[in-house]
């Protein structure tokens, strides 16, 4: 960019300068710096405006060799051999100037000297250099926020591209010739009615705000693309064009697409979780005690609660008895340790009602390993189930006292034929023989206590009564329980017996232990077609994390008790749906499917898991995992 200066009047060379004084009175009337040298390089004459240059003063420079900036401007035009006058740009230290560098005949000498002009043009360079260094923010600034610019001026319906809209569009600032027509290709199809609106308002001088449409880039790939613009005015003020920025938007649009199927995800779960016949609710630990984040429709019908009211005492608010044993301890352990858990517990509605609800709770993990601050918890209320599952429990203990019945019949049949045959043995030896006779009183006595034994074992296990857990020694019941069944299993069953639990004492009922131990000896003998082996098993056990954790139960010692066939075993289906109550594989008329429901509700009640094992053609083992009772003594099992 050159300086807008006119170059200074040289004077004609048919009116040579006579001397040096006229010389020097010809630079002086120059407006910039300037200094005359003869051909050996002296200073001739200099003027005023020269002496900052030439760092002292005019008079003093003449008739010395020019040197400093001035010899750097001559050296240049010397440079220039052949030509007659020179101009040119030149920095020296922090200034810029315009360089004139032209002949000058000496009439009194017939040599030739050089004049060397010098403008200062610094403030203009450095304002040229604001504006470049203005255009390559601005370029820097769009490249950085996928910003391009352009123009259209209205009259001819062209173009201007800052560079980024090339890189934009995807094509070479070479490669792609402008026009409106070339720019159609672009243009997703769908949206070619909505570019030529948006071209027309341009060219009908309207402004743009957040315009968008689609283009298609030469690899294929479909870009979003935003446009706003405003007019452009002239220095007359009348508008000749718009000016407009082009960004980028294709990841904004998805991720705004991706935010849109959140929430609509996130408001269908939130329309199924209130949908929900189970109570959900959502529990943060995060801060000095549990509260209530989220609680669902059902949740909040069952306890009378909503989640703001529930947040006031958290955990609390469902009690029975606040600050008391009643179970509710252990859910403070599964939020405290990060933990799954299942519980039947009291609960309190807001009116003070009690019902009793089947709570589960699970973390929420946002970070592999990392503990959990955020729970969910489902509550249900089992009351009327509870209560239904007395009845069932009584039908199916019915159910399994007719399996029982035979076999009962067959034992006090055989307890009578020695009471009987000796009663009348006894009488024909009463006179002759009373040694012989006492004999038979004691087998007879003995026969009818093992008879009496027999049928108050029958009568406690038909006994309808509300179960009450005690401390006793769960090796006796299960032997016990087993005695009872032994007579009653087919021929072909062999019941194999491991009872090594020695002193291990558990909070049971006798009567439940007998029913848990005749379902399962009973369904695997079932299983076997009434010919093989049924192992039972009795053991003390040490559960680690991960084994207690797959049967959500805190690791540990506890009590085992499994029971083994050899039998058609099951596949993944059936195994999934066995405690189902009513569900059944037998044939109609051979079993009610309550058995291993019932024995699931009995264990969970004592605290205690029960897990099944079985693989088609491989047999069944079902392994019941009960925990040890606080230190007391063991109460009878005849009790």
């Amino acid at each position: 960019m050159g300086p807008l200066i006119t170059k200074p009047q040289t004077p004609s060379s048919s009116s040579p300068f006579d001397d040096r004084v006229s010389a020097a009175r010809f630079i002086e009337a120059l407006p910039a710096a300037a200094i005359i040298v003869d051909e050996g390089g002296d200073v001739v004459a200099a003027n005023a405006r020269a002496e900052d240059i030439l760092g002292c003063a005019a008079a003093a420079a003449i008739g010395r060799p020019v040197d400093g900036a001035f010899k750097l401007f001559l050296d240049r035009a010397i440079r220039a051999a052949g030509v007659e006058q020179t101009n040119f740009v030149q920095p020296f230290g922090v200034g810029w100037y315009m360089i004139y560098c032209f002949p000058l005949q000496s009439g009194a000498v017939s040599e030739t000297w050089r004049v060397i002009a010098a403008f200062d043009i610094t403030a203009m360079k450095h304002a040229e250099f604001e504006i470049r260094e203005s255009e390559a923010r601005l370029e820097e600034a769009t490249r950085i926020a996928q910003l391009g610019t352009y123009k259209i001026f209205w009259q001819t319906a062209s173009v201007q591209w800052s560079p980024h809209m090339y890189v934009i569009h995807g094509v070479s600032l070479d490669g792609f010739r402008h026009g409106v027509d070339n720019y159609r290709n672009f243009v997703h199809p769908e949206d070619r009615e909505t570019f030529e609106r948006i071209f027309s308002d341009q060219l009908d001088g309207k402004a743009l705000r957040a315009a968008e449409y689609r283009i298609i880039r030469g690899d294929g790939s479909v870009r979003w693309l935003r446009l706003d613009a405003r007019v452009l005015f002239d220095a007359d003020g009348e508008p000749y064009a718009s000016f407009g920025t082009c960004q980028d938007v294709t990841e904004g649009k998805q991720r705004e697409q991706e935010l849109k199927q959140l929430l609509r995800r996130n408001a269908i779960l939130y329309e199924a979780l209130d949908a929900s016949p189970i109570g959900v609710a959502v529990v943060t630990t995060d801060r000095a005690r549990p509260e209530f984040f989220y609680a669902n429709a059902e949740f909040e019908r069952l306890t009378g609660y909503n989640t703001s009211s529930l947040s006031d005492n958290g955990i609390d608010s469902l009690r029975a008895h606040p600050g008391g044993a009643d179970g509710w301890d252990g859910v403070l352990r599964t939020f405290a340790t990060s933990v799954s858990g299942a519980f039947e517990l009291a609960c309190t509605r807001k009116d003070g009602a009690i019902f009793l609800a089947q709570v589960e709770v699970a973390p929420v993990r946002d970070y592999p390993g990392r503990e959990a601050t955020v729970f969910v918890l489902n509550l249900r209320d089992i009351t009327l189930d509870r209560q239904r599952a007395g009845q069932i429990l009584q039908s199916q203990k019915m159910e399994a006292l007719g399996q029982l019945s035979g076999g009962v019949a067959h034992e006090i049949n055989n307890l009578l034929q020695p009471i009987l045959a000796l009663s009348d043995l006894g009488q024909d030896f009463a006179d002759t023989d009373p040694a012989k006779v006492r004999k038979y009183f004691e087998v007879i006595a003995s026969s009818a206590r093992k008879a009496r034994d027999v049928v108050r074992q029958v009568l406690t296990f038909a006994r309808r009564d509300t179960p009450q857990l005690a401390a006793h020694n769960i090796a006796g019941l299960v032997a016990e329980a087993l005695n009872l069944l032994q007579s009653g299993l087919p021929p072909g069953i062999v019941l194999q017996q491991d009872l090594h639990a020695g002193e291990a004492i558990a909070l049971v009922n006798p009567t439940q232990v007998s029913q848990v131990v005749l379902n399962l000896v009973a369904n695997a003998a079932d299983a076997m077609n009434g010919k093989g082996t049924v192992a039972v098993k009795l053991a003390e056990v040490d559960l680690d994390a991960t084994r207690a954790s797959a049967l959500t139960v805190a690791p540990g010692r506890w009590i085992e008790l499994s029971v083994a066939d050899g039998g058609c075993g099951m596949d993944s289906y059936t195994l999934s749906r066995i405690f189902e109550p009513f569900y059944t594989t037998k044939v109609a008329g051979k079993g009610t499917g309550l058995g291993l429901s019932v024995v699931y509700s009995i264990v969970a009640g004592w605290g205690g898991a029960l897990k099944v094992e079985s693989e088609v053609d491989q047999g069944t083992k079902a392994m019941i995992y009960n925990p040890f009772a606080p230190s007391q003594h063991a109460t009878s099992s005849s009790d």
